[in-house]
């Protein structure tokens, strides 16, 4: 989990100029991935933040590099 600790949200890889466009897109890929995963899990009981908010905001920065 390339992003766990170094980004607060979606938006602040984005901001990562250090980051190839590609990159950014397979990590927020991974984010995704991970936050989907944790809702099915709360969905079977566990308990959790507002991850689809976080969720929706992974999908807008997915959709904002793969539209350039």
């Amino acid at each position: 989990m390339a992003y766990y600790g170094k980004y607060q949200s979606p938006t602040d890889l984005l901001r990562d100029d250090s980051l190839s466009r590609d990159r950014k897109i397979e990590m927020l890929e991974s984010w995704r991935d991970d936050k989907d995963a944790y809702m099915r899990a709360s969905d079977e009981g566990m308990q959790g933040d507002d991850h689809a908010e976080r969720l929706r905001k992974i999908e807008k920065a997915l959709s904002a590099l793969q539209e350039t």
